[in-house]
């Protein structure tokens, strides 16, 4: 599976990245080749599993246009993570975060999720003091709309919400 956005392609990580995945899977930890490997078949086995409006987990490297074998974060969809709610998550390479990355990521997996995958709602969240994703999701288009126990940020979006938004193709 490969998505598009300006700058980067989110895409299935294969046998090929195996070395990317090690260095990335765990960020900002590195992992062996086989704990490389593992995650690669986990990702696999629940990629199986992901049908229109029921994703158990969409992971997808993300890799600059311009640099394609390398893994400048992940990103996806959660549907394990918490009880009935499909969460969306990033995570980018420090050394490559204030370049619109995560927010074009988010707009991308939402419009995903709405229109490839019939959803009707996908939810998001930060710590409290993570200001910077509190701001990607704002600029997708989502809302602050509750708090985890430990303060941090809950948001959503739902159908309308999205639709009215006019990223919708």
């Amino acid at each position: 599976m490969e998505l598009y956005t300006r700058d980067l392609i989110l895409r299935t990580v294969t046998q090929d990245d195996l070395k990317e995945i090690a260095r990335m899977w765990e960020y900002p930890r590195e992992t062996t080749i086989d704990q490389a490997r593992e995650a690669l078949r986990y990702m696999e086995d629940t990629h199986r599993k992901n049908r229109p409006k029921a994703i158990c987990h969409l992971c997808l490297g993300v890799f600059q246009k311009e640099k394609p074998d390398v893994i400048t974060g992940w990103c996806g969809l959660d549907g394990e993570a918490e009880q009935g709610k499909t969460v969306l998550f990033y995570v980018i390479e420090e050394k490559y975060r204030n370049r619109g990355y995560a927010t074009q990521c988010a707009v991308e997996l939402l419009r995903y999720a709405f229109e490839d995958m019939e959803y009707d709602i996908i939810y998001g969240g930060c710590a409290k003091d993570n200001t910077g994703s509190y701001r990607v999701m704002q600029k997708a288009g989502m809302v602050q709309s509750s708090f985890y126990e430990d303060g941090g940020y809950i948001f959503s979006i739902d159908r309308e919400r999205y639709i009215r938004s006019g990223r919708q193709a």
